[in-house]
């Protein structure tokens, strides 16, 4: 059963930075903006913890695939953003594919260097370096572009951050949620509305496994 939690909207920024390697190319030629939002078809950000018991770097994103065919992540990039800027990127690296989704091994986890838990689905997990006493931050956004710089997906935590931002901001996690193992997710059908106030809500963290 899903569990939700609810939390003071608490907001910090630090730039980071982030090291990690990847090449080649990908597939999906899609392209979205804010103004004309598209409902992705292939992969999304499915959950995104920006803080927990660990602290600020305990961290992980969750990356989804939502079709029915393996989609090849190669050379795709996450970008993570702070409340006004692109603060680090993450390269896929080669070879890394995602399985149909209801299968295993359509997630990929990326996570921060004080993750705690236990990730479901261990198929395919990608550490994060990243730069900073915050690591991704809670006022910030994330989002995933294919291998020609497209934007297929993404998730702000405030406002000011189009890139990544579809609608409305999700709500932020807080110093409070993150003592609650908090994350902000989708639903168990990763719906996509292109809204993320309405698509993420606040909930027990789900690493590997379905929200």
């Amino acid at each position: 059963m899903r569990r939700f939690l609810s939390g003071s909207a608490a907001f910090a920024m630090l730039a980071i930075g982030v090291a990690t390697a990847g090449v080649a190319n990908a597939q999906d030629n899609s392209t979205s903006t804010e103004a004309t939002p598209l409902v992705s078809s292939t992969v999304v950000i499915n959950e995104v913890s920006t803080r927990g018991p660990n602290g600020q770097l305990d961290e992980f994103i969750e990356i989804r695939n939502v079709a029915n065919r393996p989609i090849n992540l190669s050379g795709h990039q996450i970008r993570i953003y702070s409340a006004n800027s692109q603060v680090g990127v993450i390269s896929v690296p080669a070879g890394t594919v995602l399985q149909p989704r209801g299968n295993v091994g359509q997630f990929l986890v990326l996570t921060g260097q004080d993750f705690s838990g236990t990730i479901a689905d261990e198929s395919n997990v990608l550490p994060m370096f990243l730069v900073g006493a915050e690591g991704i931050p809670s006022n910030g956004g994330v989002a995933i572009f294919n291998g020609t710089g497209a934007k297929l997906d993404g998730v702000a935590f405030s406002l000011t951050v189009p890139a990544a931002r579809e609608g409305q901001p999700a709500v932020p996690e807080t110093v409070v949620t993150e003592q609650l193992e908090a994350a902000n997710a989708r639903d168990i059908l990763s719906t996509d509305t292109d809204s993320n106030r309405v698509d993420f809500a606040l909930h027990v963290r789900t690493p590997g496994a379905l929200n």
